[in-house]
Parts: structure tokens; C-alpha cells; sequence
């Protein structure tokens, strides 16, 4: 409710104010849910996987690629960075960022893609561990 009041301005609401209340808080407690979903089911892979990590060579695989992502991050132009930062690992929305960086949703999403693109090329090595982590 808070975030309808604080971007009251910006909307238009073509409908009932009741369904359009519904639907908003509805749809904001889904997309909260499934961020915590797919984060807690990374986490608890992520504990699965690394149980026995320290004692195996594979721990110096995922250090390197922590080495390697940092690097690939810090060579994507810094818009894309920032907002590719800005959603997966701060957790906003293409909307969230679109507004806080004056922007329009859709040129958030095509950086986001573009930072996606070049970090597969930079990090295609670590493709297979990568997926293993994630899925």
C-alpha cells in the first residue's frame, strides 16, 4: 500500500479503485514470494553443494570464478552494470530502476540483456558450474 501512495501520480487507474487494489497488492505479494523463493532455492543448493567444497579441488574452481565474475563486472560499460546490479543483487524491479534512474522500463531491460550477453561470453568457461549452482 505504502508503494501505491508513494507512486500515486504516476498511475492511471482505468477500473474499479477496489479491483485495482486487489490486483496491485496481489501481484506485488507474488512477485515478493517468487524473489524469495528462487533466492532461498540458491541458497539451500548452494549449502548443498558446498558441504564438502573445502575438501575438495572443486573450492578453487568457485574462487576463480568469483575472480572471474568480479573482473566481468567491472568491465561491462557502467550503465549496464548498475543496472544489472541494481536488480540482481539488489532485487529492484525493471520499473524500481527505470524510476530511480529516470529511464524507461524498456531500456532497463535491454541493459540488463546486454549485460547477460557479454557476462555468458566472459564467463562461458564456468557455463557448466554455473548451472550446476543455479539449478
Amino acid at each position: 500500500m505504502l508503494w501505491l501512495w508513494e507512486n500515486r501520480d504516476g498511475m492511471m487507474i482505468e477500473n474499479a479503485l477496489g479491483t485495482y487494489l486487489f490486483r496491485a497488492v496481489k501481484n506485488r505479494c507474488l512477485t515478493l514470494i517468487n524473489r524469495g523463493t528462487i533466492r532461498s532455492r540458491v541458497v539451500n543448493t548452494m549449502q548443498l553443494s558446498m558441504r564438502g567444497a573445502f575438501d575438495s579441488p572443486d573450492f578453487y574452481v568457485v574462487e576463480d570464478l568469483a575472480d572471474h565474475l568480479e573482473k566481468a563486472l567491472s568491465e561491462l560499460p557502467p550503465t549496464y552494470r548498475q543496472a544489472f546490479e541494481m536488480n540482481r543483487f539488489h532485487g529492484k524491479s525493471y520499473k524500481e530502476i527505470a524510476d530511480a534512474l529516470g529511464l524507461s522500463p524498456k531500456t532497463v531491460d535491454y541493459r540488463i540483456q546486454q549485460a547477460l550477453k557479454r557476462l555468458r561470453i566472459a564467463l562461458r568457461d564456468f557455463l557448466p558450474i554455473l548451472s550446476s549452482i543455479l539449478y
